[in-house]
């Protein structure tokens, strides 16, 4: 019993909206024109509205300023994203094959389609950029 009173607390793990580093929240009301106004500003410097109005405010632009995601970029993460779902199906079934579990050759062929499909849609995205 002595042993668990010499022992040091343990520390919560904090969750990813607990390890912000900044605290303190400025709400502020606009007018819808207000805020259209804002966001094309925004846009015009390629940030996020809440980092252009810190920008603003501070001065000052920090290195990693969150950035807007473009728009020409949307095939290839959405492309990107299904890629790494079925890779992700494929290494639970190379896992299985690994512990010696029978993996279904049909699974397999229907996997390996899947990839091959995403990977060709990958590169077309890839070489239309380069034209």
């Amino acid at each position: 019993m002595s042993d668990r009173q010499n022992e040091p607390p343990k520390t919560k793990k904090r969750s990813g909206s607990e390890k912000r580093q900044r605290e303190s929240v400025i709400s502020v009301r606009v007018h819808d024109s207000e805020r259209l106004k804002i966001e094309a500003n925004a846009a015009a410097v390629q940030l996020c509205a809440s980092t252009f109005l810190r920008t603003l405010g501070t001065g000052e632009q920090r290195r990693h300023e969150r950035r807007r995601p473009l728009p020409e970029l949307k095939p290839f993460t959405q492309a990107l994203g299904k890629f790494g779902i079925h890779m992700s199906n494929a290494h639970q079934l190379l896992k299985l094959a690994n512990r010696g579990e029978i993996v279904g050759a049909d699974e397999l062929r229907e996997t390996t389609a899947k990839i091959n499909s995403v990977a060709d849609e990958l590169l077309e995205i890839i070489r239309g950029y380069s034209r």
